[in-house]
């Protein structure tokens, strides 16, 4: 099979539950639009008419529209309402439930002691959907009036934009060319200047002391790189080499299983032979002084521990879909360690 939107129908794409290619999805197409709360009407428009809302309506559906009602259950989850005192009793309620179903068991990891949240994205919508989360974080989502949490609060100059660049690494003989990782504060691209924070180390560093933040990771880069996962948004592993105690996890609906296709990219730290105790070390013959970006095979074994490819559909549907991928990648990532 190959996906719809990379045939010769492409251009039919936001017509296909009107089309005969697609009007047995029709019934979910309408199902989901319920859900979100959009009016999308049988023919050739496909939106919600603004002419047709409230001023109420148009500033909700301007702030929070698209967004998944299981974005907010994940939020709510993995940041409790710091207000919210009340107790969920409703079993189905996976935001306050006590256990999550992971194929057929019902298994739960104690809470993670910090959560850090990283919006990632090529385009350009960083500034709305922090409004978003803001907005939400301070109880103004009319679905959760109860919820807040300032931890979730945009402050000025938490967006990012990042670059990839090649460094001459002095540590070798060779002078083999490194490839490094920064972060520019700035919305976009356009505007970014010197780099505040360069280096897996730093960046580590900055996003373990953060609660929230956003980035928009450079498209340029991936794309003339035939957007190969490698060049894509970095998403590291065994931190904890370097003192870190973040488990990082990336969901994104450009995931494949394709070494030469695909949005996110592995970073792992090198091992080095030593006569000594530089760098981080577990003894005395070798330590890790830097990550590197793993290529083809090696970075599609770390699927689903690491890189976690989200079909929309599956979200759209299960408000608690995205906690169970977290925590089954958390899973994972323990029983590996053991």
């Amino acid at each position: 099979t190959c996906p719809y939107y990379r045939t010769a129908y492409k251009v039919h794409a936001k017509k296909f539950t009107s089309l005969v290619h697609g009007q047995v999805y029709r019934p979910l197409y309408d199902k989901l639009c319920l859900k979100m709360g959009l009016d999308c009407p049988h023919g050739d428009d496909d939106g919600i008419s603004s002419g047709e809302m409230s001023n109420v309506q148009q500033q909700t559906t301007s702030v929070f529209q698209n967004f998944l009602p299981a974005f907010w259950h994940t939020l709510m989850y993995y940041f409790p309402s710091t207000t919210t005192t009340e107790v969920s009793t409703d079993e189905s309620d996976s935001s306050t439930a006590g256990s999550i179903e992971i194929g057929a068991e019902h298994r739960r990891l104690p809470p993670p002691p910090k959560v850090t949240l990283v919006l990632r994205t090529f385009g350009l919508d960083l500034p709305r959907v922090a409004a978003a989360i803001s907005e939400f974080a301070k109880g103004n989502h009319p679905d959760y009036p109860t919820y807040s949490n300032e931890d979730l609060i945009f402050a000025e100059g938490d967006l990012y934009c990042s670059g990839w660049s090649y460094h001459t690494n002095n540590g070798n003989d060779d002078k083999e060319e490194e490839l490094v990782y920064s972060l520019h504060r700035a919305n976009n691209q356009k505007e970014k200047g010197s780099p505040v924070y360069s280096g897996d180390n730093d960046i580590l560093n900055f996003l373990q002391s953060k609660s929230i933040v956003g980035i928009q990771d450079n498209y340029p880069f991936w794309r003339d790189n035939n957007h190969a996962p490698w060049a894509g948004k970095p998403v590291w592993t065994n931190t904890n080499v370097h003192g870190y105690d973040h488990h990082h996890v990336l969901l994104d609906d450009n995931i494949h299983n394709d070494p030469t296709d695909g949005a996110g990219g592995i970073r792992v730290p090198i091992v080095v032979e030593s006569d000594d105790d530089g760098g981080s070390s577990n003894n005395n013959n070798y330590y890790y002084n830097r990550y590197e970006s793993l290529h083809g095979q090696e970075a599609l074994d770390l699927h689903g521990r690491h890189l976690i490819r989200v079909p929309t559909i599956r979200p759209s549907l299960e408000d608690d879909w995205f906690i169970r991928q977290i925590e089954m990648a958390r899973w994972l990532a323990q029983d590996e360690s053991r």
